[in-house]
């Protein structure tokens, strides 16, 4: 979730259900995603102020040693030896395949562009059960080994979160209603590609699951959400696949997380028809296209224009945009202008 300033792995309702299940530390987590709201926010903010100085990526991992702290010791750098902690070579490992993933394929240099350092920590606070960007750097907890456990070594959690950090500074969505949902989606997405790449498997191999390796076996469910099937990952899973079902309330910043999966649900039927690597480019380019207000609508129309000219320029399969528009339509999204 992006709780207005931060970008956090685990959405409320989900730290909620649990914690009414009588997880104490569920509760804690959820009550520090209102402790630091300020930093994201004034990131978010600034964005047209930041000096644009090109710098070269580097990884910095730092151990918060169980502290709510960021940066309290720095334990693994750029090029420097594996280290005892394997949770340090863990982030160290899954933040270079990110940053490598968007260089390699898109020519985005880092997160932003232009070299940002990908900054991780670590073993942040006691039983903490989440992981979070905060628009500039990335937080992630042990997990309590109740119901969660190790985000860093996570490669979907981390990707996910990074990816938030790549919309950031491409298109700002807002995170609030379907500019919001698009923000959530745009995670999965790149969460689940870099995961297929990372395990070396195929679309058929995938299991399109978003959390799987974070949640124990006394977790409700075998993951937080589902790219395939929407709505069937956890007891607390009531993403729609469709708009039929669109979630109209003002809980979870109208829907963020839950109307996520009717975009989610597209983008996985149009990988059965495209390839991965096809769909992979489309929504990059199509989240370079986007704005801070955007809606469904305006995702759809503006990815049926990039699939077209990515086609005419060969650079997708000549049947893309026909594809891609079956694929918004079976969930629900039709464009007027086809």
């Amino acid at each position: 979730m992006c709780n207005k300033h931060q970008c956090h792995i685990v959405p409320p309702h989900i730290l909620e259900a649990l914690a009414k299940r009588g997880n104490t530390n569920c509760k804690k987590t959820l009550n520090d995603t209102y402790r630091i709201l300020g930093k994201r926010n004034a990131a978010l903010n600034n964005l047209l102020f930041r000096e644009l100085e090109e710098d070269s990526g580097d990884r910095f991992i730092y151990d918060s040693q169980n502290q709510f702290e960021q940066r309290v010791k720095l334990v693994r750098e750029e090029g420097g030896a594996v280290v005892e902690d394997e949770v340090a070579n863990g982030a160290y490992e899954t933040s270079g395949f990110v940053r490598d993933y968007f260089k390699e394929t898109f020519g985005l240099n880092s997160i932003d562009g232009n070299g940002l350092s990908v900054i991780s920590n670590i073993h942040y606070g006691e039983a903490y059960n989440n992981a979070f960007w905060d628009g500039d750097e990335m937080t992630y907890g042990d997990g309590d080994g109740k119901e969660f456990t190790n985000f860093a070594s996570a490669i979907d959690v981390v990707a996910h979160e990074l990816a938030h950090g790549v919309t950031q500074f491409l298109s700002n969505l807002e995170y609030r209603s379907q500019s919001g949902a698009l923000n959530e989606h745009f995670s999965d997405v790149f969460g689940t590609i870099i995961k297929q790449k990372f395990l070396k498997q195929d679309i058929t191999e995938a299991d399109w699951l978003i959390g799987d390796t974070i949640v124990t076996e006394n977790f409700p469910g075998v993951a937080l959400r589902s790219m395939k099937s929407p709505g069937t990952a956890n007891d607390f899973d009531t993403q729609p696949d469709h708009m039929d079902n669109y979630y109209s309330g003002l809980a979870d910043n109208q829907g963020v997380h839950i109307n996520s999966g009717i975009p989610n649900k597209a983008f996985y039927l149009s990988c059965l028809e495209l390839g991965i690597a096809d769909c992979a480019l489309i929504w990059f380019e199509t989240l370079k296209g986007l704005w801070r207000t955007a809606d469904f609508n305006d995702m759809l129309e503006v990815i049926l224009e990039t699939t077209q000219k990515l086609s005419d320029d060969n650079r997708v399969s000549t049947n893309a945009k026909e594809a891609i528009s079956k694929s918004f339509e079976a969930v629900g999204l039709v464009s007027i202008s086809v």
